[in-house]
């Protein structure tokens, strides 16, 4: 099955925020999650260190969505390019509804 640019590009404008978005979401539960691991064992009778390797693992996985959330910058970037190559999106700076912040990101990215 085939699609014309047009139709690939209203798609993957639609698709793109909502990955974006759903990486945010992710990282905002595994904080809550650790928020709460963090609170139960302050409970009396619960040792200071318990959870400890639970945790360790949560802090990864946190880091991988971090690193998740620089991966799709980079996505975003590079569809942004190919859109422009193939004409597909305007070529003006702005043409992205979210260049502003998008720039403000790779900042990070590189940085990180």
């Amino acid at each position: 099955m085939t699609m014309t640019i047009a139709a690939a590009t209203a798609r993957i404008s639609r698709q793109l925020p909502d990955a974006e978005l759903s990486l945010d979401a992710a990282l905002l539960a595994s904080t809550r999650l650790m928020e709460s691991m963090l609170l139960a064992r302050q409970s009396d009778g619960v040792e200071t260190f318990a959870g400890q390797a639970a945790l360790l693992r949560l802090a990864r996985s946190q880091r991988s969505l971090i690193e998740s959330q620089n991966d799709m910058i980079r996505v975003h970037r590079e569809l942004l390019d190919t859109g422009r190559e193939v004409k597909a999106i305007d070529d003006d700076p702005g043409s992205c509804p979210n260049q502003a912040s998008l720039e403000d990101a790779a900042r990070f990215v590189r940085t990180a």
